[in-house]
């Protein structure tokens, strides 16, 4: 990468505003990790958290690892702009769960998956509730517990309940607002609810009280590897033994070929299936991509188009051409509470 870099040093920290943010920010922390820095120790900064703009690459560095060199690049004008920009494109999961609340073709927000014979955009949401069926292949939720994590506009968890019927489904997100929008979109729906949550840091239930658990396109939000290790944890904790965790999402592999369901993975919770469905969800933004576009246009004022393109995962878009060149791929990934007989005998 050719962008000049420098240290930064404890007095310039005041030009760099902008580029500190809230730990919960949305920000994909994996991308660091394909970003190669050797700087020597020059500086020790005493503040919580920065973002460093390496060209294209932002990422989130903890008061932990602070000690080490902190780089940044030395057009301050335009890492302000970049780090502006990334903020409007976190902003916009929010925006489009809370604002457009009466648009029937925003019901789904995860990306869809397709068939590779499939062709055909009826703009219905068809594609997003196939990715919930392959998430669901093979498990039964039917008189379950279910939690999804990420609930989004809540369409996704109405489509479950009343296709297969579980015992109890919750959906949980972070967002006040979103929750609001599902509460009140779904609030006649038998056995549904909505509860406010941050998957990261405490999941609101019993311990060993859900038979399954969702998380459809959620982890790569969370802001660095801890958070996915806590979020692991306290799956661990509100399973039930031999409970599931039903897990899909696009991740960037680190230079050792970790990933984030490697994250996730832990003493127990087992991997039982994994699948790379890539190109199905390529396939999928690809039928959707006119449709999707009309609607950007139609309903989103014009110097906000391209941040909605993004977190579409339209094609053109960084995410969808990491996808489609290699640098990232999306998986679906089954995982399995342990139970006292999976333990070794010692």
């Amino acid at each position: 990468m050719d962008t000049a870099i420098q240290t930064v040093s404890k007095s310039e920290i005041n030009l760099l505003d902008l580029l500190l943010i809230k730990r919960d920010t949305c920000i994909n922390k994996t991308q660091i990790e394909r970003v190669e820095l050797n700087q020597k120790v020059n500086d020790v900064i005493d503040f919580d958290s920065a973002i460093i703009l390496i060209g294209r690459f932002k990422f989130y560095v903890p008061k932990s690892i602070l000690s080490q060199s902190i780089s940044i690049c030395d057009d301050i004008v335009k890492c302000q702009q970049e780090s502006k920009d990334f903020e409007r494109l976190s902003l916009w999961y929010e925006k489009i769960s809370s604002i457009y609340t009466n648009i029937n073709e925003l019901q789904f927000m995860n990306w869809g998956y397709a068939d590779l014979d499939e062709h055909i955009d009826d703009n219905t949401g068809y594609y997003s509730k196939k990715l919930y069926q392959q998430v669901l292949a093979n498990i039964t939720i039917t008189d379950k517990s279910i939690l999804e994590v990420g609930c989004g506009r809540g369409a996704g968890a109405a489509w479950c309940v009343n296709t297969y019927t579980p015992q109890s489904y919750v959906g949980i997100d972070p967002s006040q607002d979103v929750i609001n929008l599902c509460q009140r979109l779904y609030s006649t729906t038998p056995r549904l609810s909505f509860v406010v949550a941050d998957a990261t840091k405490h999941l609101p239930f019993e311990n060993e009280s859900i038979d399954i658990i969702l998380c459809i396109e959620a982890t790569h939000a969370f802001d660095e590897p801890i958070a996915t290790t806590q979020f692991a944890n306290e799956v661990v904790r509100v399973l039930r033994p031999n409970g599931y965790l039903l897990w899909c999402d696009f991740c960037y592999m680190d230079g050792s070929g970790t990933s984030t369901y490697d994250l996730i993975a832990n003493d127990e919770l087992i991997i039982e299936e994994k699948i790379n469905i890539t190109k199905n969800v390529l396939h999928a933004l690809d039928i959707q991509n006119k449709s999707r576009t009309d609607f950007i246009q139609r309903y989103i004022q014009l110097e906000e188009q391209e941040y909605f393109r993004r977190f579409a995962g339209l094609p053109g878009t960084q995410i969808y051409e990491d996808m489609s060149q290699g640098r990232s791929q999306y998986w679906r990934v089954v995982f399995r509470k342990k139970t006292i007989t999976d333990m070794p005998i010692i």
